[in-house]
């Protein structure tokens, strides 16, 4: 993309602290107690964690969002991987948003505090957050829009030629409300699991969500598989890859890391199977680790894993 503008990618979103527990053996009844054989704190929710693998891979990032007064490490760990912060919101009141996080090898359990988060929508309407965005090659979304209220936001920032992606981070109310079908076919890129994926199509299996997806009015649109891999529909055309082996330590944060890789690609110019490999690779290597972000790879290595890749396809030809 042309370096005309001030950022790569202004992640707009929620913020958490996340502190994460794993190694139970079962999570506890009511009443009982359960001790973790691990434990790591990490900065969480979609727009921080995918601010930051962008950031790690090279990419000017700035993060726009709400934190409480207790927010200082928060935004420590955001710089730390070279993320802009300057332009968070100080929530008055309100902590930090938290979650706990509690997992044992077959299943986990997440236990949140939305705290500032709850005066992140009305943000999107600011004149100051919306200049900023407009100043941006990339704007991703890691939220869910008001249907109502923040509908002009996306074809305002389309046409100061901004490309706007879009996670709505799992609010099934707001994926099956009719109302937000306008944004979901406004935006340029939607980037559901595929639960969320089936919730708007009102289909299951991927080829059906695929085509339901594309009859809805949405035209590009990446469907992440977990530990089946990843699929897209892209201008009509359908793509699918196959997982990228690792051994998993934890999973938190991993669509959100898909979706860094994934818009790196856009950023380099990439065609969409191969945005779609990195995607792949990055959400797949931060699970190697506690925390969306530990295990997240550096650029040599998500080029040396995208190269592994393409040798192992050459030699099964």
């Amino acid at each position: 993309m042309p370096k005309l503008k001030k950022w790569d990618v202004v992640v707009v979103g929620e913020l958490f602290l996340d502190e994460i527990l794993s190694g139970l053996q079962a999570l506890p009844r009511l009443g009982e107690e359960a001790f973790a054989r691990k434990y790591a704190r990490e900065v969480g929710g979609g727009a921080a964690i995918t601010a930051c693998g962008l950031a790690k891979l090279g990419a000017k990032v700035a993060v726009l969002g709400v934190v409480g007064k207790d927010g200082d490490w928060l935004t420590g760990r955001l710089n730390e991987f070279g993320v802009d912060t300057t332009h968070l919101e100080l929530h008055p009141d309100e902590p930090t948003g938290l979650t706990v996080s509690v997992s044992t090898r077959e299943d986990r359990a997440f236990f949140s505090y939305y705290g500032a988060n709850d005066t992140l929508n009305p943000m999107l309407r600011r004149r100051e957050w919306i200049d900023l965005m407009s100043s941006s090659h990339i704007v991703h979304l890691a939220t869910s829009p008001d249907g109502d209220q923040d509908h002009r936001l996306i074809p305002t920032l389309k046409s100061a030629g901004v490309l706007v992606s879009l996670d709505v981070q799992s609010h099934m109310s707001w994926l099956t409300s009719p109302v937000n079908l306008k944004i979901l076919r406004a935006v340029d890129l939607f980037c559901p699991n595929e639960s969320e994926a089936e919730w708007v199509a009102g289909e299951t299996g991927v080829h059906p969500v695929l085509r339901g997806l594309r009859a809805k009015g949405l035209k590009r649109v990446v469907v992440k598989l977990g530990g089946k891999g990843a699929a897209l529909t892209w201008d009509r055309k359908e793509c699918f890859i196959d997982p990228y082996p690792v051994a998993t330590e934890d999973t938190t944060g991993a669509g959100d890391c898909f979706n860094a890789g994934f818009l790196y690609g856009l950023l380099r110019g990439e065609d969409v199977e191969s945005c779609l490999n990195w995607g792949n690779i990055c959400g797949a290597l931060s699970t190697r680790e506690l925390g969306g972000l530990r295990g997240f790879p550096s650029l040599p290595e998500l080029h040396e894993a995208s190269n592994k890749r393409a040798k192992a396809k050459k030699v099964a030809k």
